[in-house]
This record gives C-alpha cells, structure tokens and sequence, in this order.
C-alpha cells in the first residue's frame, strides 16, 4: 500500500496541490492561479502534471483525489452532485473515477445539493472542507460556516451534510463597491486603488456596520446608511468600505444562526476573513473556531483518501 496520498482541491480561480501522509500530515503543498477559468479545454490533465507530475512518478500507486471546481459542468470531469444527508462515505460513493493517459485512475469528488423549501442549494469544494473540520474540530453535530464570494453555513448531524445556506455575500460586496452609487463615496489611492483605513477606523467602522445589521434586518433599507453616514459626516469615508462590509457580513450572520444552536462555530477560511466573522460572531455572542482552509481542505481529502483504501465503493 502507498504511504502518501496526492489530493488537488481545484476551485475556480486557483488551485491547490497537497501530498498527504496516510494521517492526513501535509508533507508538501502547492498552490497556483490555476484555476477551471484559467486552464484551456483539454488541458486538465497537463496542468495537473505541471503542478503534481514529479509526485505521482515519485508514487505510482498513491490515491490521487481531485475536489472542487473541477468536477463541475465548466471543469474537466462532470460529477453529479450527491443529495443531503451526506457524509464522507456517502459522497465518496458517488464519486466519478477517471483513467489519465497513462491508465492511472483519478478519483473526483462530488458536490452536495439540498433543498431549501422548493428551491435548490449546491455546494463543490466547500463539502471537502467540512468533513476536513469535523475531524479537527472532533466535532458532529453542529453549525459550520465557509465565508467567502458564496458564504455556506451548514447544519451537521451524526458527522453527515444535512443541510445548507448559501449567502452571496462577498460577491454582493464587490457589485456594490465597484458599481454602485455607494462605491463612489469610497475613496481612493493615487493608483486607483481603494483607500485602506487606518486599523482603528477600519476596525470601528466594521464594528458599527454588524451592529446596524443586527439592529434592522432590513438589509436593502439598512445598505442605504452606508452612504448616509458619509454625506452627513457620521464616519469618515475611508472607513465605509470596512462600514459596508460589516452590514453585509452582519446581515449574513443573523439571518444564518440557528435557533439555540452551537455557541462555538467553527469557521473555514483565510485568516483575514475568519477574523472578521470572528468580530462579528462576538457581537452576536458566539465565539468562532477559526480553521485555515488549507489545513481543512487537507483533512477531508486524506478522510476521503482513507475510506477510499478500505474498499469504499467509490
């Protein structure tokens, strides 16, 4: 049996590359703007060895798992979603398996999708991380959040996706910032680039943006004020961004926390934007157990890896 794992969690606009111990131990990661966007048809299997090539000579029969993006209709292999209540074992029976040109078998992962009333929710990429935080959070049951352009929350049960909520509030952020009559109040640098706020201001403009939210769940009322403090002086413009961004993040917040759900909620991302979930869990009373996205993505591959050697029929 092979001692390593090679596991790509290929998403829209990058690519990361891990070569796993058995324990799902990072011996050694990669990453590249490479994502599905970047990389020509018929190229997949090219960009995978640009990126991993000396790993899987190195191991011709280590497990090679793909994530994300790239099971998707604009990726390389298209991978049914598997519906919730899904777990690990669950997912990796529906797995698609792939021959590379030198007969080797790649195995990729499907998304999830569940229904919300009569309309349906999906997820690629994000499923892997949140099996990868169950097992480094020894958590089960519970809520997960994967801030990012498409925010997930997701309700866990028995260690099983039972279900989801996707917010778009990071893309809403930039539409508004770049396109709309509140963006033109931001100001900028002589690039042209937004200004950045000193960190006092930045930190209480955001401040007072989740605490806006909490207060009037109106949102498309509320989004309103972010050009008002600025046209009546209530916050200097260089802090509206952060202002905005805090009403968004805020407004996510409390329309996605469950009903005396978990107090501790483990939260997926880069260590920026888990910092500012963090803020804003607090002022809701919530701690966040912040979690790398990398250090997830990892843990569910080599979880899936792990079942996938046990004859799951994948």
């Amino acid at each position: 049996m092979s001692g390593t794992i090679i596991a790509l969690d290929w998403g829209t606009s990058s690519l990361r590359a891990f070569r796993l111990a058995r324990d799902g131990v990072i011996l050694a990661q990669r990453a590249a703007p490479k994502g599905i966007l970047a990389v020509p048809p018929g190229r997949f299997e090219a960009v995978l060895r640009e990126t991993a090539g000396d790993w899987l000579a190195a191991d011709p029969t280590a497990p090679l798992l793909l994530s994300g993006m790239v099971g998707s209709r604009q990726g390389w292999i298209e991978v049914p979603y598997a519906e919730a209540p899904a777990d690990a074992a669950a997912l990796l029976a529906k797995a698609v398996r792939h021959s590379l040109s030198d007969g080797r078998q790649a195995v990729f992962l499907p998304g999830v999708s569940c229904q919300r009333g009569d309309v349906p929710d999906v997820m690629r990429g994000e499923e892997t991380q949140i099996i990868g935080a169950l097992a480094l959070a020894g958590l089960a049951d519970g809520t997960v959040c994967t801030p990012g352009t498409h925010s997930k929350w997701v309700t866990v049960a028995g260690g099983a996706i039972r279900a989801f909520a996707t917010f778009m509030t990071g893309e809403l952020f930039a539409v508004l910032r770049d396109h709309s009559l509140l963006g033109r109040g931001f100001p900028r640098a002589a690039d042209g680039s937004f200004a950045t706020a000193p960190a006092d201001l930045a930190a209480e403009g955001f401040r007072r943006g989740v605490a806006h939210a909490f207060a009037d769940p109106a949102l498309l009322r509320s989004l309103f004020s972010t050009r008002t403090l600025g046209l009546f002086d209530r916050l200097p413009a260089v802090a509206l961004p952060d202002y905005l961004s805090g009403l968004l993040i805020g407004a996510e917040i409390a329309a996605a926390l469950p009903e005396g759900g978990n107090r501790d909620i483990p939260v997926i991302a880069t260590a920026g934007l888990a910092d500012r979930y963090r803020l804003a869990l607090a002022q809701r009373g919530y701690t966040a157990r912040l979690i790398a996205g990398e250090d997830a993505a990892a843990a569910g591959l080599a979880a899936f890896a792990a079942l996938l050697t046990e004859g799951s029929p994948a």
